[in-house]
This record gives C-alpha cells, sequence and structure tokens, in this order.
C-alpha cells in the first residue's frame, strides 16, 4: 500500500470551516464521501488496492474551492445567513485564484502539504477524463469522480439524472451551448463505462445503490 500523508477527519473539518464552505456544499460533499467510502470499502473486501481513508478525505475537501466557480451569487438562496466574513473569505479565495476552476484551486491549496490528496481532488474536474494527463486513474480517482457525478444535492440519484442537471447548470463552462453538446456527448459514455468497471468489481447493481440502501447496509453492519 502507498504511503502517504493525509490530514485527520478533523483536520479536514477544520480546512472547511476556514475557507468558509458553504453549508449546502459541506452537504453535498459529505453525501458524495458516504457513497464513495461505501464503494471503496466494497472493492476492498474483493481485493482492490483502494486506501479508504484518502477516499474519504478527497470526498470531503473536494468542493473547498467551489466559490471560485460563483457567479452572480444570489446570497438569498443560501441554506445559511451569509455574513460579512463569508462574503470577504470568498472574495480572497476568488481574488487569489481568478480564473482558475475549484478543482485547480484545491489542488494549489493542498498540493504542498498533501499531494497525493491533492492530485485525486484535481482529477475530479468534469472533463478530466477525456484527456490521457488528468483523466482519473487510481480507485481513489475514480471513486471520488464517479461518487460526485451520483450525487446531485446532497441525495444520490440515477447517474442519467445527476447528468442532465448538471449539463443544464454548467453550459457557461463551454464556449458556446454547441460546444457543450459535443463535450457531453464525449464524456457522458466514459462516466458510464467508469460506472460498470466499479460496479462489475462489487458485484452490485448501480441502480440499487441509493441513500436508502446505504443506510440499511450500515444499521446491518
Amino acid at each position: 500500500m502507498r504511503k502517504f500523508d493525509l490530514p485527520t477527519r478533523e483536520q479536514c473539518f477544520d480546512i472547511i470551516e476556514r475557507y468558509r464552505v458553504p453549508l449546502h456544499i459541506r452537504k453535498h460533499s459529505l453525501a458524495v464521501c458516504r457513497l464513495a467510502v461505501f464503494l471503496a470499502k466494497k472493492l476492498k473486501t474483493r481485493g482492490a488496492a483502494v486506501d479508504v481513508n484518502l477516499v474519504d478525505r478527497a470526498c470531503l475537501l473536494h468542493d473547498m474551492a467551489r466559490v471560485c466557480d460563483f457567479d452572480k451569487v444570489d446570497f438569498g438562496k443560501f441554506e445559511q445567513t451569509i455574513t460579512q466574513e463569508d462574503k470577504t473569505k470568498w472574495e480572497q479565495i476568488r481574488a487569489r485564484y481568478n480564473g482558475s476552476c475549484h478543482e485547480d484551486a484545491a489542488y494549489d491549496i493542498l498540493k504542498e502539504q498533501y499531494p497525493e490528496l491533492a492530485l485525486t481532488i484535481k482529477k475530479h474536474r468534469y472533463m478530466a477524463i477525456l484527456d490521457e494527463k488528468t483523466r482519473p486513474r487510481t480507485w481513489e480517482e475514480k471513486l471520488l469522480y464517479y461518487a460526485d457525478m451520483r450525487v446531485m444535492g446532497n441525495r444520490i440519484v440515477p447517474l442519467k439524472t445527476r447528468l442532465r442537471d448538471a449539463h443544464k447548470r454548467n453550459v457557461n463552462l463551454h464556449t458556446s451551448v454547441t460546444e457543450s453538446k459535443i463535450n457531453t456527448a464525449k464524456v457522458d459514455p466514459l462516466i458510464h463505462r467508469l460506472e460498470e468497471e466499479i460496479f462489475q468489481n462489487i458485484g452490485l447493481d448501480p441502480s440499487v445503490v441509493t441513500d436508502e440502501f446505504i443506510e440499511s447496509y450500515l444499521k446491518a453492519m
């Protein structure tokens, strides 16, 4: 098993607090974490070389710099009261990483102390799966990437449902609607192929893995 430094869970929550990650993003990250760790443990019982702690920490922190992607934010839609301290911190993050996506910003923040963790997070960008250099390759990278594609808000949904919603919300990340359609036509089949790879290895149908399924599984342990 590879040896590398990781923050504790407590340290992860300290980082989340330090960067004033919005409440709805925290809930999303916890849901992604729950799914990915479940899958990681299933893979491990089948002999896969997967570091469950790395999966856990990467999921907790994968959207720590999500504010980099915020544009024309309506604070009234947030789940908590937004303070001036929140706004100041977010402005500082956006200014420092101006033009960077949240995946790259998180990578830059974590790479010195936790390089393996930083790289795992960097590779969860939607388009990363298209590029040989950025494509998720390790189980930890694949599980973060996939779990993030299965969680809408803080609920596990079918992959097609999640992707459909993401396409609508993220058209602005592409240079045009036409390019968006071209990109999704390339990326989505690869994500479905990744889903097949994961679930063939754990012996489950992806449709059965819901929040309720995982809850029942955890209660039975």
